[in-house]
């Protein structure tokens, strides 16, 4: 019997950006490259990994006081947003957590530095260091390009990170409008 949830988030259009640091500008290329997108009409989704320990809820708020007072998984609603915060006793598998973005028409991912999809790596030359889509451990195919503020001397396409809106075509023709042989674009426009 098929997974069919692993179907649906397999059929998700997904770019991941990505660096070997913090502090290149991942999520400032991310928070630029959104209100581009959703201009265009695409629903998005960001999924951000963080290796650290986080809270959302601030102490002495509802929300908190549940999750504090032992509940497994607590979901505050009201007419514009909605949040789940779910004790977990182990990482949840990406494809997993992807399943919650079924419906978007693009899912952007920071971090998960290793996972299976397109990749965007940040450059700047500020924060020396060495590229992840030269390690010999990354596989290399997924790399799709670099954003960077420097000239480097790579054979992938590079972009200039300082020029969002050409990231975001960037983006639109090599995971949005990618479409394998025999796939249904489901009413979206394909640019040809």
């Amino acid at each position: 019997m098929e997974n069919s949830s692993l179907n649906k988030s397999s059929e998700l259009k997904v770019i991941s950006i990505v660096a070997t640091k913090s502090g290149t500008g991942k999520t400032t290329l991310i928070e630029a490259l959104i209100p581009i997108l959703k201009e265009k009409n695409y629903n998005i989704g960001v999924l951000k990994h963080d290796a650290h320990k986080f809270e959302i809820d601030k102490e002495g708020k509802d929300s908190y006081r549940f999750v504090k007072a032992g509940a497994d998984k607590m979901v505050i609603s009201s007419k514009e947003k909605i949040a789940m915060i779910e004790k977990l006793k182990e990482e949840k598998d990406l494809e997993e957590i992807l399943e919650l973005f079924v419906g978007m028409d693009l899912v952007i991912i920071e971090g998960y530095k290793n996972n299976g999809y397109p990749k965007i790596e940040v450059h700047r030359k500020e924060v020396d260091s060495k590229l992840l889509c030269e390690n010999e451990s990354s596989d290399r195919t997924k790399f799709l390009a670099v954003a960077t503020d420097e000239k480097l001397n790579l054979d992938i396409e590079q972009l200039d990170i300082n020029d969002v809106n050409k990231i975001a075509e960037f983006i639109e023709d090599k995971v949005i409008f990618k479409v394998r042989e025999g796939e249904i674009n489901n009413g979206k426009n394909i640019r040809m």
